[in-house]
């Protein structure tokens, strides 16, 4: 829900982290879910061959997939869920240093993901494997590892490319507590 929140628009956005998960409004929670799943319907409606705009629901997920293939090979898999938010902490850095995401708008949504999706224990060590699992990743074209950022809140750009040092500084960036 938090990605297409982040695709979506601000006052979506908000709503969900601003959400308390601690003792949630069942109805909200419901409502916040039909809509979440209408962005995602819109979007595969829209564009139902991910020629183009369905690439937005990538977001997180290409170091979210090496987080979690990571995990599998480690012998302690995680959900998919779980890998896609990690990959979200990394890939809003990406954004924030690439395409210009608020800084302020991406501590509030590291924070929620800390809050309730803990953290992932890896090391520089991991990089390598982490950097090869993203390499296999289907949305790569030319050997370039292809990555949906943001600009703001449902300002999407698709196709967004980062060096190994960037990959690298947002691996960084997560490991020490964004």
């Amino acid at each position: 829900m938090l990605k297409h929140g982040l695709i979506s628009n601000t006052e979506t956005w908000a709503e969900l982290v601003n959400f308390p998960l601690e003792t949630p409004d069942l109805k909200q929670l419901q409502d916040m879910v039909a809509q979440s799943v209408q962005v995602k319907q819109r979007i595969v409606e829209l564009d139902p061959h991910e020629q183009a705009l369905r690439k937005a629901l990538n977001l997180g997920h290409t170091i979210g997939h090496a987080f979690e293939s990571w995990a599998l090979k480690q012998g302690h898999p995680i959900l998919h869920g779980y890998a896609v938010a990690y990959g979200l902490v990394c890939e809003l850095y990406l954004s924030a240093v690439k395409t210009g995401f608020p800084v302020d708008k991406m501590r509030q949504t590291l924070q929620f993901i800390s809050a309730h999706y803990g953290t992932l224990g890896f090391t520089c060590d991991d990089y390598p494997l982490l950097l090869e699992l993203m390499q296999h990743d289907k949305k790569n074209t030319s050997n370039r590892i292809n990555f949906t950022l943001l600009a703001d809140i449902g300002e999407i750009k698709i196709d967004q490319t980062a060096t190994e040092d960037e990959i690298k500084a947002a691996l960084d960036f997560y490991r020490e507590g964004s």
